[in-house]
């Protein structure tokens, strides 16, 4: 987390969001610690936006905690928003019993009057391909293999005409 009375760096988000990784992953109750009471979100499986954090814990804190996950933050972009602002656009693989599903992912930070950076809106909108589910999928490369075999094999036989 950001300390008080420094600016918000890359680094600082960067740290921020291997730590939150880190707590997802892990099924960890503190994965919801890194969003500001008044954070709001668009989820995938939510149709509609959710706004703060008790309302996100209380609807999903049934799926995180305790559920060991895989996940992948793939291509992240920072970009620092003056002193106390940054966002973090990304993809993320997450694996979850077999269950791969790919999203893009934009996190906006702000840090709070303590100095810590916490998650002040969150998006995630579903990638183009589809969820791929399979019993021999255990890790993120298993994931990622399948998915370059399936791109190798498209690539070989060419786009129907």
């Amino acid at each position: 987390m950001a300390e008080r009375g420094k600016a918000v760096t890359e680094d600082s988000v960067v740290k921020t969001m291997k730590e939150w990784q880190e707590a997802f992953e892990s099924g960890s109750e503190k994965f919801f610690d890194f969003f500001d009471k008044d954070v709001s979100l668009f989820t995938l499986s939510s149709p509609t936006r959710v706004d703060g954090r008790e309302v996100y814990r209380t609807g999903f804190e049934q799926f995180f905690i305790n559920t060991k996950r895989n996940s992948q933050i793939l291509s992240p972009e920072v970009r620092v928003l003056g002193e106390d602002a940054a966002v973090m656009t990304f993809h993320n693989r997450i694996l979850v019993k077999g269950v791969s599903t790919n999203l893009r992912g934009t996190v906006v930070f702000a840090r709070n009057d303590k100095g810590e950076l916490k998650c002040v809106h969150m998006h995630n909108s579903p990638l183009g391909q589809p969820t791929a589910i399979g019993a021999d999928l255990k890790t993120v490369e298993d994931v990622t293999l399948l998915e370059e075999r399936v791109a190798s094999a498209s690539a070989m036989t060419g786009t129907p005409k």
